[in-house]
């Protein structure tokens, strides 16, 4: 044991207590080597690869590399990225029609209506409705078309249907869900659906709006295309202007951290 003394007291401390402060004081000195700051940020760990299903990094390529399937590009062309990085970004001109097309990407389909769809879009003006990517055909079988046609084109929201276009899966039109277009300016939008609802966020800050499933409504797994820079709902074609980069797709859920992991890639 070790007798302590004070001005006015004095105590015993036994060898258990002992061990108890001299634990203690390591710590704590620990704790001012390192510097409190180091200590407490500590930077959640995310795995960006967990249920990835696609994956279009558009650098200087249509190559998307979970199932290594080349699209078919029509008329778009390499520009730089949200990083000024050149050949990094894919541009289309809605005067050309430019699109790409990947075929039908089964991976593309969400038929148990769980998802993360991220991008990012450079919008450079709302002069026609646009759509970033769509599976579906102008003419039936419909799966989704990610556009601007809702409430004077000035928001982005997940369109979708059930295969015959004839319901919503999620929301009902027009759709809440919405991400405000800021021209000329990359900004990342991810849509995310849990099974109950679909919510986006835009530049890693979750938006108001929610769209929530429709009871008995569903998506099917349809042999549409994959499409980048055209969509729209029957007889229509969106065709984008401006740029898109990095697109992927998870088949779950993405959490806040990694939304803000993909923003800061």
């Amino acid at each position: 044991m070790a007798f302590f003394y004070t001005k006015n007291t004095s105590f015993v401390v036994y060898p258990i207590q002992m061990k108890k402060i001299i634990v203690y004081l390591g710590l704590t000195a620990l704790l001012i080597a390192c510097g409190k700051d180091r200590i407490l940020d500590i930077t959640p760990v995310v795995n960006l690869s967990s249920g990835l299903l696609i994956d279009i990094p558009f650098d200087s390529n249509t190559l998307e590399l979970v199932n290594n399937q080349t699209g078919l590009n029509t008329k778009a062309s390499y520009c730089p990225n949200r990083k000024n990085i050149a050949n990094k970004a894919i541009h289309f001109n809605r005067l050309d029609s430019a699109q790409i097309n990947f075929g039908d990407l089964e991976n593309a389909s969400f038929v148990n209506g769980i998802f993360s769809i991220s991008c990012w879009v450079l919008l450079e003006d709302t002069t026609l409705p646009c759509a970033i990517i769509s599976k579906r055909s102008a003419s039936g079988g419909f799966e989704y078309s990610l556009d601007n046609h809702f409430r004077s084109k000035e928001y982005f929201n997940f369109d979708n249907w059930i295969e015959n276009g004839t319901n919503s899966v999620y929301g009902i039109d027009p759709l809440n869900a919405s991400a405000t277009i800021d021209l000329n300016q990359w900004q990342h939008l991810v849509y995310v659906a849990d099974g109950t609802s679909l919510k986006v966020y835009v530049n890693g800050v979750l938006q108001t709006g929610t769209d929530l499933k429709n009871s008995g409504q569903s998506f099917t797994n349809t042999d549409k295309p994959l499409v980048i820079g055209n969509g729209g709902g029957y007889g229509k074609n969106y065709y984008f202007q401006g740029a898109i980069d990095d697109l992927k797709m998870y088949n779950r859920v993405l959490n806040a951290d990694e939304i803000k992991a993909l923003l800061a890639q």
